[in-house]
């Protein structure tokens, strides 16, 4: 799919994380990076403090991936996907790094009635997070390729009742 290619506007991109600890900041970066090839033409939130209020920036008919590190582990760059529209379950610091995880803002969502109609979570395995370091190059690769893939996924015309496949590494 072609750069210039409109995204479809019920999507919304909230990376989630700190731009000055090293690999948390993928969120932030991946949003970057896509505001960057769309030209201000996607709709999109960097997440750099407190996560508990994430559902406060979606609508019930907006259609939203999160993305944020994962703890370090045996493959830095790993991507995983993980659709929680329905009753799926994010595992606690399954995808997250941060004391109140993106798992826990989810369930809150979830509680509120404030769910949207479409939630995917992106993670990629962090190598390195400590203050002043900058993305890892396996991190900044992952990055890359979390953008084409969303690219792809946010010019196209998919219905909002098709959700993505469940967990992808």
């Amino acid at each position: 799919m072609s750069s210039d290619t409109e995204p479809n506007g019920d999507w919304l991109v909230i990376g989630v994380g700190n731009r000055d600890r090293g690999d948390d900041g993928v969120g932030p970066h991946v949003c970057d990076l896509l505001r960057a090839r769309f030209d201000g033409r996607l709709r999109s939130v960097v997440c750099e403090g407190s996560i508990i209020d994430l559902a406060l920036h979606w609508g019930p008919g907006d259609r939203v991936v999160v993305v944020d590190a994962m703890p370090p582990g045996s493959r830095p760059g790993r991507i995983v996907t993980i659709d929680v529209t329905d009753d799926a379950v994010l595992p606690p610091a399954a995808v997250s790094t941060h004391d109140v995880d993106v798992s826990v803002a989810i369930e809150l969502a979830r509680a509120l009635g404030r769910m949207p109609s479409q939630l995917v979570v992106i993670g990629v395995e962090s190598e390195r997070m400590a203050w002043s370091d900058p993305l890892s190059a396996p991190v900044a690769a992952a990055a890359t390729r979390v953008v084409d893939r969303l690219a792809e996924r946010l010019c196209a015309d998919q219905p909002a009742s098709q959700p993505a496949a469940n967990v992808r590494s």
